[in-house]
């Protein structure tokens, strides 16, 4: 249905369609306390009137991106960007191997087919799953020769292949907010709150002696997006490797925190991320 709309809508009417549709964060709500309880944590003192209000932001904003994405993959319309950090971001370029580590934000997918075709480095993307097999094969159909997509059911299983790409000079870029069954995790402290993140960025680039680049992409208004990069983070190898994995996740955490609490509006993180705001 968004591959239909996105090329038969007339343009003048698409915020009213996309603003419509939106209204769909009503029906799942699931989802919608899972996002009012996230907002609970980022802005404490805030209300379930003011955050129920700022969950249907959340859920407009994500539907403006995946409507973006598919417009980009049907009739390769790419939005205008816009940098900070950018001398960050072509040292990633230049590194010769790295981990671009991002966040649920923006546009992910639409963010890593436009680097594959800007970047002299192959990209290789790790995200989880579709849950859904007609989802999946569509996600498959409509993929960009120029990028690798694997998906991270088990990390043992994408290990050495993601070792053996960095080493060869490519990408890999790994959502770092959230962590999905199966997968090894690190204990964190986000927004005061306990929480697990992803162990997988951390352990390979000690294994591949690579930098991890943490990059944020946001939209900033129609078909415009923002990259967003910090410094990067590095991990020498050393037998200390619980004290060296802390520190980098300390860093990680800040970052990801100073970037969400001014764009809580577009961390589509639709379940809570403490099991203290799950009670």
């Amino acid at each position: 249905m968004l591959r239909y709309a996105v090329l038969n809508v007339p343009i003048w009417i698409e915020p009213v369609v996309i603003a419509s549709w939106s209204l769909f964060f009503l029906l799942w709500a699931s989802a919608r306390r899972g996002v009012m309880r996230n907002l609970k944590a980022i802005k404490p003192g805030s209300t379930s009137v003011a955050n129920f209000f700022r969950s249907y932001r959340v859920f407009w904003n994500f539907a403006w991106t995946l409507a973006d994405n598919v417009r980009f993959k049907e009739s390769h319309v790419i939005p205008d960007w816009e940098f900070t950090g950018y001398e960050h971001f072509e040292a990633m370029q230049t590194s010769g191997g790295a981990i671009l580590l991002t966040a649920h934000m923006g546009s992910y997918d639409l963010g890593a087919h436009l680097f594959a075709e800007r970047s002299g480095h192959r990209i290789i993307m790790v995200r989880a799953p579709e849950i859904d097999p007609e989802t999946h094969e569509f996600e498959e159909k409509h993929r960009a020769e120029e990028l690798r997509v694997e998906f991270n059911v088990k990390a043992s299983d994408l290990a050495l292949d993601l070792l053996h790409a960095i080493r060869e000079g490519g990408i890999v870029a790994v959502q770092g907010d959230r962590v999905t069954q199966g997968i090894a995790d690190l204990p964190a402290t986000l927004f005061g709150k306990p929480t697990r993140l992803p162990a997988g960025p951390f352990a390979l680039a000690m294994a591949a002696r690579a930098p991890i680049h943490p990059v944020f992409i946001v939209r900033v208004g129609r078909r415009r997006y923002r990259v967003i990069a910090f410094p990067p983070i590095t991990i020498a190898p050393t037998r200390e490797r619980d004290t060296a994995f802390a520190a980098a996740l300390e860093t990680w955490t800040k970052e990801l925190e100073d970037v969400i609490r001014t764009r809580w509006y577009q961390w589509f993180t639709f379940e809570p991320f403490s099991p203290e705001l799950a009670e």
